[in-house]
């Protein structure tokens, strides 16, 4: 292994956690995507999601009907996250939308998060924020978005204990 690809420092990612499919309607991609061997691990189509998951990814206000997805019995299977997104509406299908609006995002499971943040940063990692504050209603010990060279949103997520994955069940959802 080269010197470029060891991981330095205290923390590392362990995982890709999950990817977003962006779906133009929520039921017709999820009864594709279990078509295919996808199971539900959460339901996610009616939780509100709180104001800092928009500010997050660079955006002024973030909504969406989803479902968190896998694909295999480990831990660390293959999770996509569905998303129809309410707010902002992706209103045209046929071409990718633009980080501006609905970002293209990638969530990374990685221990140490405020470590990986510091190194990052000091190296030039174009960063939307600071890592947020623990969220003990959602299991969220830290979670930051940085940028790819082409804009694509790369979400740094740790969670608090053993999570799998957010805690929505405290959630308010749409009625």
């Amino acid at each position: 292994m080269s010197d470029e690809t060891k991981t330095a420092g205290s923390w590392s990612v362990e995982s890709l956690f999950h990817f977003v499919v962006n779906a133009t309607n929520f039921e017709r991609s999820l009864a594709f995507y279990t078509r295919l061997g996808f199971r539900v691990l959460r339901d996610n189509r009616d939780v509100v999601w709180p104001t800092y998951v928009g500010e997050n990814f660079g955006m002024r206000v973030a909504q969406g009907r989803g479902a968190l997805l896998a694909l295999g019995e480990s831990e660390h299977h293959t999770r996509l996250d569905l998303i129809e997104w309410l707010e902002p509406k992706w209103t045209n299908p046929d071409t990718s939308p633009s980080p501006e609006r609905v970002p293209r995002i990638m969530a990374l499971r990685t221990k140490n998060l405020r470590a990986a943040y510091q190194e990052l940063s000091q190296e030039g990692f174009d960063f939307l924020a600071a890592p947020r504050d623990p969220d003990p209603v959602t299991g969220v010990e830290s979670v930051v978005c940085c940028r790819d060279p082409d804009g694509y949103v790369i979400e740094l997520i740790e969670y608090m204990g053993e999570r799998l994955g957010s805690r929505v069940d405290n959630l308010e959802t749409r009625a």
